[in-house]
């Protein structure tokens, strides 16, 4: 494998240039993903009759002067000894680093709002949405989770109490079209009606829509409140095409999620930099093979992103509970973050090998084939970056993904193809759409386009470096992006 560092790039106006460039096109690639999330999480999650939410028991942290004010006599939160009272339902878990970012906004608001309560009373209920982490991990602190500071703990598919007596689980009632996708904080009225909602731990508004209403809910009229009822309760359809919609509906989220939003931008720079190399290599002799048409790329780059979370949902499967209490998700997300900060530098210094060749030589030496020349693979290439992708995002995705899976589990082999199905679908028509789009959109400029090759080469090189940089922070201070986003 051949190593070419070349130094002075760095010394280049160009080199900086393409930086600049970089961070503009990154900046505007990252707002179209949020915006499609914040879309997307609010028309799923449109449907659903207007009304209370169910009553919650669910197991307590039990710590003194903190869940003993809000539990009863058996050591459970009930919500049903909360009546009359304001709350805030935090769905969150311990590995989720967007949760971290709505305790975070959360425990800054606590003391102004409590300086607001006059004739409502607010409370602020943490609620374990990913029922394999137990309940000492979710009471565990350490560098990128705290426990909060406000009443905390472990829900289960039975946490909820329908008006019937029946038992349901709240993540199906509570979160967007019940998905199960979390984050999801809720303001709950003193009545039990659903006054505002939020999906992210970095909305794009800076908050600012749902701590108004927040105000309103204690200090506003009776008339103000109910002016405010507009968000229904989720309506849990388990037939099979609710089921294979409902998997379709996730794929959404996850797609967009916030930990993928650094990710997308170096996705769009990796595809556009990738064609133009082969382009260049077309144009020289080197190859005659061209690139692939942009939709079978994209099926590529999808079945990447498919067989990860596969892989991982197998492993979670054989390792049950001990899988959420490993953390290695956390880990895994840092992991590709880093190696993104680095190929995207060695990519910026002229590197001339890259993981994927050294990918390519192992695979073809394990299967006994002939080492191969290191000229690009497109559809290698994609799928390695598609399973990267969805690597990126697992902070926010495994915690919708598995939790799904085993919800489908209970209901039978047939649920559980239909979900899966039209999760695979979603995610396989989004990736398609987008690296299409993408594909042909730059073939309509190729000529243009072929005159900058050494800068489409160094954008992409710069979208790598910051996508890592921008994924490292969220995952372990998500305030941070939060305070960009509200400048």
């Amino acid at each position: 494998m051949s190593v070419n560092i070349d130094l002075s790039v760095l010394r280049e106006k160009a080199t900086w240039s393409a930086a600049i460039l970089s961070a503009v096109l990154f900046s505007g690639i990252s707002l179209i993903g949020l915006s499609a999330f914040d879309l997307a999480g609010d028309q799923i999650g449109a449907g659903g009759d207007v009304r209370p939410i169910p009553r919650l028991v669910y197991e307590s942290l039990e710590r003194d002067g903190i869940e003993t004010e809000v539990m009863n006599e058996d050591g459970l939160i009930d919500t049903s000894r909360l009546e009359g009272k304001i709350m805030i339902i935090d769905m969150m878990a311990h590995d989720c680093s967007s949760c971290h970012a709505v305790q975070y906004h959360l425990e800054e608001m606590m003391q102004y709002w409590d300086s607001l309560v006059d004739e409502r009373e607010l409370v602020i209920l943490g609620y374990g949405s990913w029922y394999d982490e137990s309940i000492e991990y979710l009471n565990q602190s350490d560098g990128e989770y705290t426990v909060p500071r406000y009443p905390t703990g472990l829900g289960s598919p039975q946490s909820a109490i329908l008006e019937n007596g029946t038992f349901g689980d709240p993540v199906r009632y509570l979160t967007p079209g019940g998905t199960g996708s979390i984050p999801v904080v809720i303001l709950v009225d003193h009545e039990g009606y659903i006054l505002a909602r939020e999906i992210t731990g970095i909305p794009l508004d800076g908050w600012s829509s749902f701590d108004s209403s927040v105000e309103i809910a204690l200090t506003g009229t009776d008339e103000d409140i109910v002016a405010m009822r507009g968000i229904g309760v989720s309506e849990v359809n388990t037939s099979l095409p609710s089921l294979f919609f409902l998997g379709a509906m996730l794929s959404i989220l996850v797609f967009f999620s916030p930990c993928a939003f650094p990710v997308l931008p170096s996705f769009i720079g990796f595809q556009m930099s990738m064609a133009t190399s082969l382009d260049g290599l077309v144009g020289d002799g080197e190859s005659e093979a061209k690139a692939p048409l942009p939709p079978l790329l994209g099926l590529a780059s999808g079945t990447g992103m498919v067989t990860f979370f596969a892989t991982i949902g197998a492993i979670a499967a054989m390792m049950g509970a001990k899988f959420a209490d490993w953390g290695v998700i956390w880990w895994i997300a840092l992991l590709i973050a880093c190696s993104l900060v680095v190929l995207g530098t060695l990519n910026l210094l002229g590197w001339s090998s890259n993981l994927f060749s050294a990918f390519q030589n192992w695979l073809d030496r394990r299967i006994g084939r002939r080492s191969s020349s290191d000229l690009p693979r497109p559809m290698r290439d994609m799928f390695l970056y598609g399973a990267g992708y969805a690597a990126a995002s697992i902070d926010c995705t495994a915690i919708a993904v598995i939790p799904f899976v085993v919800y489908l589990g209970g209901m039978g082999l047939n649920s559980v193809l239909a979900g899966l199905i039209g999760l695979t679908f979603g995610l396989m028509l989004l990736m398609v759409s987008i690296v299409s789009m993408v594909g042909y959109g730059r073939g309509a400029f190729a000529n243009r386009i072929s005159k900058y090759t050494n800068w489409v080469k160094l954008v992409g090189a710069w979208m790598m470096i910051y996508a890592g940089i921008v994924l490292t922070i969220y995952l372990n201070r998500p305030d941070v992006i939060l305070s960009v986003l509200e400048l």
